[in-house]
């Protein structure tokens, strides 16, 4: 995000707190991958970063934070910062909550004229209707803590005292145009480690893998970059923009299965709807494994999400070149990320030559019982 805003020339002069206490004067390097990405050189902008030093969220204070927007005559403040881990629960509320709590308490003292929010697209919960671009209600119940934890975020920044915005995306993924992928590896890409982890140690002639035909909501990183830029330009304060793709288009966790099956190619494919449904004591070890692993991913993508994307459509309308994300264009991410993976390199190095031709793919209600040497 710091180099669509450089690139961008949004702002005159960006501050960037880093808590690496060996970090040079200038431009983060990994803000400088993505401005050479963007095809901009960081010299251009060497004058317009000030990179501070910092402990972290975790321990900053009110009166830490106001000095450091003071010293760098911090005009707005761009949050994105926040805790992922969705088991944590102490760690989900002491960054997501209350460290945007101390935030915005400082940035009010420092007098900041705007804050805007990167919260997520999830954050409405499990509320059986389209999540709207206003304020959100409490939903019947959240898929986990993380969700609770951004909705009562943004409660804090839409009641701290100074004009804001609130900017929802949906999960990231790479580059629509290249695969290229910065951000950490969660989401689709953890989903992907764990095939690479527990997936890869042989050929798995049957595959049992939880599977629905939902569409799932998946941004790719270069339109996200393009959307904020969008959206820090004509959306006005007090706003609600639902970063998200067209479920018309998007591609679901069946087809996701299917792509990469394309690759490791078992011999059959078992979809179940849930992972109640699974007989986790009569599968393969390894098989059992990913889908303990992955069970809270594979509740969320089985979710029926619907989004309303008005501020989009009023983005594009403003010139927004909004790529939706389609099967093409995660083949593109997978494709990329299957070149890097050692672990799938050397599956295919091993099994290439006697994989199956094709892989047939089936519904659990309408195949046999497991066999008893998938237990192996």
């Amino acid at each position: 995000m710091a180099a669509q805003v450089l690139s961008d020339d949004w702002a005159d002069h960006l501050v960037i707190p880093t808590r690496r206490g060996d970090h040079k004067v200038g431009i983060p390097e990994e803000v400088q991958r993505e401005l050479l990405a963007l095809g901009r050189s960081a010299d251009e902008f060497e004058k317009k970063v000030t990179t501070v030093h910092w402990q972290g969220a975790e321990t900053a204070s009110i009166e830490l934070l106001e000095s450091m927007l003071r010293s760098g005559n911090v005009d707005t403040v761009i949050h994105c910062a926040g805790c992922l881990d969705y088991f944590d629960n102490e760690a989900l509320q002491a960054l997501n909550v209350d460290f945007t709590a101390r935030l915005t308490i400082a940035a009010k003292q420092a007098g900041v004229s705007f804050f805007i929010f990167v919260s997520t697209a999830y954050s409405a919960g499990y509320s059986g209707g389209v999540v709207p671009e206003t304020a959100l209600n409490e939903p019947q119940s959240d898929p986990t803590n993380y969700t609770l934890t951004k909705r009562a975020a943004e409660r804090v920044v839409a009641e701290c005292g100074i004009p804001f915005l609130v900017v929802r995306p949906s999960i990231v993924i790479g580059s629509s145009a290249d695969g290229r992928y910065s951000g950490k590896r969660y989401g689709l890409y953890q989903q992907w480690m764990g095939i690479e982890r527990l997936l890869s140690d042989r050929h798995h002639a049957e595959l049992h893998t939880v599977a629905t035909d939902q569409a799932l909501n998946l941004l790719h990183q270069d339109v996200f970059q393009a959307s904020i830029a969008s959206v820090f330009r004509w959306v006005p304060e007090g706003e609600y923009v639902n970063l998200v793709v067209d479920d018309q288009t998007s591609p679901s966790m069946k087809d996701l299965w299917r792509l990469f099956c394309e690759v490791t190619r078992p011999k059959t494919v078992i979809f179940y709807d849930s992972l109640q449904a699974v007989d986790l004591k009569a599968i393969n070890i390894r098989q059992r494994g990913y889908l303990t692993f992955a069970q809270t991913n594979l509740e969320i993508g089985a979710y029926p999400w619907q989004f309303d994307r008005q501020w989009l459509k009023v983005l594009s309308q403003r010139g927004l070149n909004f790529t939706e994300t389609t099967l093409g264009t995660l083949q593109i991410c997978q494709d990329r990320f299957i070149r890097s993976s050692q672990p799938i390199q050397r599956y295919l190095e091993r099994f290439g030559a006697d994989l199956p031709a094709r892989t047939e793919y089936r519904d659990h209600l309408d195949t046999w019982d497991v066999s008893a040497n998938e237990n192996a």
